[in-house]
């Protein structure tokens, strides 16, 4: 759980400096506003009046509106990460495709030409300026004639030589005004062009999302221990539609076999965690959060204001140091802190913290030991054997999910095939093609005992108790298996079972194991005849 939530922060924190999507400012609101849907106790939802953050706003509560989106996600710690990160994901992509096509680059690129036209050349082709915005805007958005009979009365037929300095100040104060009106103009097309685009990529996604949480749910309401190892790989569907269909017959065949599930129990109490009293002290945090604005840090363009800031001057007030006739314009309003420069504000996030210490005695449960099922796949098997076969694995790999248990699942015939299950979220479709396979050729045990024994070798199962599940039907074992089979049984404590189906089993091979159970396929009951004392498994156990 501590793991998940700290990749989630460090998630955050990518997105933060690195996502690529409007600001940092505006990415940090969002992702205080995605942590406030999830855990809406330990985080406050932001507050910022900006166009444009509510319209980010509104998405992703479309998408937390989606019936069931946040239920799936509340007791499921890898499923809340997984639909975080597909989210934030999600959010980069759509924005970049949104910026991708802009109908508007070719007056972006008249506007950005303008902003750095000296005042002796505008001087000489003013009359372009309202003449082009004529062409593109109606007089109530933008007044070109206003400023070109402005521009006509300052200008007139002179040379920037012959205009005096007080109409050279309001030629300049006429031209920002009017690259400022033209760029607030065609700003809000953008936006609105990138706003339209974003919805129907949303659109999109809302839909797509909606689906995938049906088909979370459908599968969780008939199987539901496997659902907290279900993934969420926005790539491909959970499981295929067969698979499905296959897990849900035998599922049902399960809760109507009474005396496969007394088996399945049984075993479920194999290796049962040792019950430690542990005292724990947790030092809590309350983390408070506020904006405040930073007159020191610059970020964003809130404005023009007149100073001698050189490296935040205008574009034009820059041309004029570079025209001898201008020069001495230039460095007066330089002296008079008149040069028109940019005004920036930023707002930076002030955290305030509560700390306090909480003791709690809490049951420390170790691990349960984890399972290793070797299904005999032979042709043999084919029918009511192979059904039962099915079902008794089914069962088995429930309660270990269940009971959070890794299980190795091992089928034999001639040759072996594993599925190691510490990965549910991408075995469910192994599984399912296990569940859907025809049981074929001949039987030998001994590679998959061999595959068991070398998985007691690993970390992973070194506790594991092995069943096996066949109807016997072969000769006798290899010797170096059974070797190793009484050592780890006399030595490492590991005990050895066996389902048989049918009646016609190898003695011979039966003796190997601590345990048999016979399960008669004519007849529903497991008959409990154990080789070795049923009464010493329930005392064990």
């Amino acid at each position: 759980m501590h793991d998940i939530e700290k990749e989630l922060e460090q998630e955050y924190d990518r997105f933060i400096e690195f996502g690529n999507l409007l600001d940092k400012r505006m990415r940090t609101y969002i992702v205080q506003y995605i942590q406030n849907k999830f855990n809406p106790d330990q985080h406050i939802i932001p507050t910022l009046s900006e166009q444009y953050f509510e319209y980010f706003q509104e998405a992703l509560d479309r998408i937390f509106l989606i019936e069931g989106l946040l239920e799936v996600t509340q007791y499921n710690q890898r499923l809340k990460k997984q639909v975080i990160l597909d989210i934030l994901y999600w959010l980069r992509k759509a924005y970049q495709k949104s910026r991708l096509k802009n109908p508007y680059e070719d007056e972006q690129n008249a506007l950005e030409g303008w902003a750095v036209t000296p005042l002796h050349t505008f001087v000489k082709r003013w009359a372009a300026l309202p003449r082009y915005l004529s062409g593109i805007y109606d007089r109530s958005e933008l007044d070109y004639f206003f400023f070109r009979e402005k521009f006509k009365q300052h200008i007139q037929a002179q040379t920037l030589a012959e205009i005096s300095e007080k109409d050279r100040e309001q030629i300049e104060a006429l031209l920002h005004d009017a690259l400022a009106q033209w760029d607030a103009l065609l700003y809000a097309k953008i936006l609105e062009f990138q706003l339209s685009k974003f919805e129907e990529e949303q659109e999109s996604y809302v839909e797509y999302m909606s689906k995938k949480v049906d088909e979370y749910n459908k599968i969780r309401d008939f199987i539901n221990p496997f659902t907290d190892y279900l993934g969420w790989d926005m790539s491909r569907k959970l499981w295929q539609e067969t698979s499905f269909d296959i897990l849900y017959h035998y599922d049902d065949l399960l809760k109507n076999e009474a005396s496969i599930k007394e088996l399945a129990d049984l075993l479920g109490n194999m290796r049962e965690a040792e019950i430690e009293l542990e005292e724990e002290t947790l030092e809590k945090t309350i983390i408070r959060k506020e904006w405040v604005v930073d007159e020191l840090s610059k970020s964003e363009i809130v404005g023009v204001r007149e100073s001698d800031d050189l490296t935040n001057m205008l574009s034009s007030e820059a041309s004029l140091i570079s025209d001898e006739q201008t020069e001495l314009l230039f460095l007066k309003k330089y002296a008079d802190k008149k040069l028109m420069t940019f005004r920036y504000e930023d707002k930076k996030l002030i955290t305030g913290e509560d700390h306090y210490t909480e003791i709690n005695q809490r049951i420390n449960q170790k691990e349960k030991g984890p399972f290793i099922i070797c299904v005999d796949t032979s042709e043999s098997m084919h029918g009511t054997p192979e059904q039962i076969a099915k079902v008794l694995t089914l069962g088995i790999l429930k309660m270990a999910m269940n009971q959070n248990r890794k299980a190795y699942l091992i089928n034999f015939s001639i040759g072996i095939q594993v599925l190691d299950l510490q990965d549910i979220a991408n075995s469910i479709d192994d599984i399912a093609a296990f569940l859907k396979m025809s049981f074929r050729g001949g039987t030998d045990a001994t590679l998959a005992l061999y595959e068991a024994v070398r998985q007691l070798g690993t970390n992973d199962y070194e506790d594991a108790d092995i069943l096996m599940v066949s109807d016997f039907i072969m000769s006798k074992m290899d010797n170096d298996i059974l070797e190793q089979v009484r050592y780890h049984q006399q030595n490492r404590n590991t005990q050895f079972h066996c389902l048989t189906l049918g009646s016609d089993a190898n003695e011979n091979v039966l003796a190997v194991f601590d345990t048999n159970w016979v399960y008669d396929p004519k007849e529903k009951g497991v008959i409990r005849a154990l080789t070795r004392g049923f009464q010493h498994i329930k005392e064990r156990y």
